[in-house]
């Protein structure tokens, strides 16, 4: 059952649905939070219950005695967010706790979700979406080092998540700070739009190149059935070649350039010719590939080739088209020590001498 955090706040914000992805390793998936649904409490009251912030902070706050929390606190601010296992040993479940400034205590207390009253979970989720909507970078990487995991994986009503505002605004330094804190650059909103398609569709030339490096893939699609490619041609299209957009059709185009980079087609080759070292400094071995269609012959880099194809290579093998094959007659029964059979002689289609192959 997911978690959420209910929001009055503006139209973009709302529920906080805690999909957790990337928690657990490289490839990290959705993962559901357990919390269990609590009493309604008062709208204007800002605080936690006594008994369960005794209970929180029994092992993290020893030095404060029982009798200090007899009383409810109020509580001054939210300093952070945290994703923990709400089970036993090895459980997958999951669940929410919040850093609580407490009036009245000398260290802020782990408390979990379920037991803070619910307009500090609001008002700490709507200045999270205030300040990614306006790319308030100072606060945002303020409130990330205190919840990054968790408010990076966090969704709204509209499936959003932070990284599709700071897309969408524009703030380069926000991005990064959001990738750093593990949040899915595939991501889709209720549209299926990604962050990639955000950046795409607003022209931030800077930011779809920052997600096409971090792993943001260029060829997913929306609810329409348009990839980030897609969606800046059909705005070039649009655009019409005046003097006037002549800018926003250059920024199109080289948004378009960089996202075909990072588009591939998987192609069978016929061999590789020759290597050699790629000239851009890097010191990388880049190939010369023949392709089976009519595709004209293609330096790649290392990365791009298949690891057959250059082992192959490196072992002198050669690929060739067989035209016709000669199986000698049989001679009957094998004569001892008569000479061995030499196998089919080969004739190829690129006009290479006949060879006896086995």
């Amino acid at each position: 059952m997911a978690m959420h955090m209910a929001t009055s706040a503006a139209p973009c914000a709302g529920r906080v649905l805690a999909r957790l992805s990337r928690v657990n390793g490289a490839q990290r998936r959705t993962v559901a939070v357990r919390s269990a649904r609590v009493p309604c409490r008062a709208r204007q009251s800002a605080r936690v219950s006594a008994t369960a912030t005794a209970e929180a902070t029994a092992e993290a706050s020893t030095e404060s005695e029982p009798a200090d929390l007899a009383n409810t606190r109020e509580v001054e601010s939210v300093e952070g967010l945290r994703i923990v296992r709400s089970g036993s040993d090895g459980s997958d479940e999951f669940e929410l706790e919040f850093l609580l400034r407490v009036k009245g205590l000398d260290e802020d207390v782990w408390v979990p979700a379920a037991l803070v009253a619910d307009d500090v979970k609001r008002d700490y989720e709507a200045k999270w979406w205030r300040v990614c909507r306006e790319g308030n970078f100072e606060v945002v990487e303020q409130m990330l080092k205190g919840g990054g995991e968790a408010l990076a994986a966090a969704r709204d009503d509209d499936g959003r998540s932070a990284l599709h505002y700071a897309c969408g605004v524009g703030s380069e330094e926000c991005v990064r700070a959001i990738i750093a804190r593990g949040a899915e650059v595939d991501a889709k909103d209720k549209d299926s739009f990604t962050p990639l398609h955000i950046a795409a569709g607003y022209l931030h030339e800077r930011i779809v190149e920052t997600l096409v490096r971090s792993g943001a893939n260029p060829e997913l699609e929306d609810s329409t059935g348009r990839s980030p490619l897609d969606l800046v041609e059909t705005l070039t299209i649009n655009t019409p070649a005046t003097t006037v957009t002549f800018a926003r059709r250059s920024v199109l185009e080289s948004i378009a350039k960089t996202l075909e980079q990072f588009v591939f087609e998987e192609v069978p080759p016929a061999a590789i010719k020759r290597s050699r070292v790629a000239d851009d400094g890097s010191g990388e071995t880049e190939y010369l590939v023949e392709w089976l269609d009519a595709f004209g012959d293609q330096w790649g880099k290392r990365r791009d080739v298949a690891d057959d194809l250059v082992r192959d290579f490196e072992n002198g093998l050669e690929y060739a088209t067989v035209e016709r094959a000669f199986e000698p007659p049989s001679r009957g029964k094998k004569r001892t020590g008569a000479k061995k059979n030499r196998g089919r002689l080969v004739a190829w289609a690129d006009g290479a001498p006949p060879t006896w192959e086995p």
